[in-house]
């Protein structure tokens, strides 16, 4: 192992798929990524428990990434920062500077997963604690990510050190996974100390549209116990308590979107139209959740009353509103088991494949296929909203990019967070696809935070063709 890369060991491999919700393609958006490990070599060389966890966690919000500087400490084999890039952010890998056979490791499992170092991302050598050269050069950074550094005590303010010096004067945020090793062990002092504050977040963040399967608190509202009998009630509302009961009994039986909708209904029905501020984007769930309800707009409380009882009816028709006798452990049952699928995508031969996998893929010659067949399908869009033109733009998938436009594919269709496809070729930095979408007529329009693609260009040419079609 002369070279620092591995001649002997395994490879692990880690599936982050999500699910197409429009076409009932169950295979969907999925991203693969290879780890070579050396379980003999020491603790940098193969992947410890939090880093999966951490990298989920970035899969769910892997749209809101995408061109963020983000920096990853004490990389080790570097898979939650590898998956960064591959999701569209700006990485900087580091690990420590006096463990080179690390470094060049880590630019093994780089290499792996098709990404070249100092091209596709930058890789660091980096000692915490040590504000030397390097460091200050690592400034600015609009994400600080670190999975199971908290792992020896001594280490500890270190760490919290270098994060403190790179967060200063910026809103940067520092995400990091850790497993608890002894209660006795603590970092609330030091944050206090370096002028940090810390907040968690629990796994329920974590949806089905990132791989991971959590039909629980995901959807569901916390139900306030009933001050009421049911002879204080009125019919309508006690039967939609027992609706929000029975609810609790069968969510193992219903989708996440089913969920959702069904929590909308419920929050409209109880509080009426949503007056609370949206989450933060790093709050995947509480966002989702919000926008159920937000989209109900000035719904009468009675109407969503009455929609979350017929809904609950066609998702679980052997409900009838009458309490039945049930052996099942209500304080337990809403809770599903959650399940990693690690499992790898199938290849997909040429006429298996749907609009936007043929778009992900650049199979030009099936998008246009598939367009001439069935023309209605330019409309469609997968879970977070994106278009066969967003998922060309995004891969710069030339090809299939060209094929969707002479298709019809409309060209400022906006995602979930109100982007175009051009703000998708302008934030990976893909100037050949700035170029055909700006030719074809894509206008300049501002996504939900106000931010144009002019706006978010940092690329000179693409800036230069933008600046020249406004």
């Amino acid at each position: 192992m002369s070279d620092g890369r591995p001649v002997s060991g395994q490879l692990k491999k880690f599936v982050f798929r999500a699910r197409s919700s429009t076409n009932g393609d169950t295979r969907g958006e999925y991203l693969e990524i290879v780890i070579p490990e050396l379980l003999s070599a020491g603790y940098s060389f193969y992947t410890w428990p939090s880093a999966p966890l951490l990298a989920w966690y970035l899969w769910t919000q892997r749209r809101h990434i995408r061109g963020l500087r983000v920096l990853e400490l004490g990389c080790g084999t570097g898979l939650p920062g590898i998956l960064a890039a591959k999701c569209g952010a700006l990485v900087t890998l580091t690990d420590s500077l006096t463990l080179p056979r690390s470094l060049r490791h880590l630019s093994a499992c780089c290499e792996a997963n098709g990404l070249v170092p100092n091209r596709d991302l930058q890789i660091v050598g980096l000692t915490w604690g040590l504000f030397l050269g390097d460091l200050h050069n690592l400034r600015p950074v609009d994400l600080i990510l670190a999975s199971d550094c908290f792992y020896e005590p001594s280490q500890f303010e270190e760490v919290l050190s270098t994060v403190a010096y790179l967060l200063e004067g910026t809103d940067a945020r520092f995400l990091c996974s850790y497993q608890e090793r002894s209660t006795d062990w603590s970092i609330e002092a030091l944050l206090k100390k370096w002028g940090l504050k810390g907040a968690l977040l629990d796994l329920d963040s974590l949806s089905e549209s990132s791989g991971l399967v959590f039909k629980m608190a995901e959807a569901l509202p916390d139900y306030p116990d009933s001050d009421f009998s049911d002879e204080d009630q009125s019919p309508l509302d006690s039967l939609f308590n027992k609706a929000a009961d029975h609810l609790r009994k069968v969510t193992n039986k219903l989708t996440n979107g089913q969920l959702l909708e069904l929590y909308g209904l419920f929050k409209q029905g109880t509080e009426g139209q949503c007056n609370t501020p949206k989450p933060g984007w790093l709050d995947g769930k509480g966002r989702r959740k919000w926008e159920a309800w937000k989209n109900l707009k000035d719904m009468p409380s009675e109407e969503a009353k009455e929609k979350y009882i017929a809904l609950l009816k066609k998702y679980d028709p052997d409900w009838s509103g009458t309490p039945q006798k049930t052996n099942i452990d209500t304080k337990e049952t809403w809770v599903a088991v959650s399940s990693m699928r690690y499992s790898p995508e199938p290849d997909l031969v040429h006429n298996e494949l749907s609009l936007l996998d043929a778009a992900r893929e650049d199979c030009g010659e099936r998008v246009k296929e598939l367009l001439i067949k069935k023309p209605e399908l330019k409309y469609e869009k997968d879970e977070d909203g994106l278009t066969a033109l967003h998922w060309a733009a995004d891969r710069n998938a030339i090809n299939a990019l060209s094929a969707a436009l002479s298709g019809g594919c409309p060209i400022d269709a906006v995602d979930e967070c109100g982007q175009t496809a051009l703000h998708y070729a302008v934030s990976c930095g893909h100037v050949e696809s700035t170029k055909i979408l700006t030719k074809a007529g894509a206008t300049l329009l501002e996504d939900e935070e106000g931010n144009t693609p002019l706006d978010l260009a940092t690329d000179t040419e693409i800036k230069k063709i933008l600046e020249g079609a406004d």
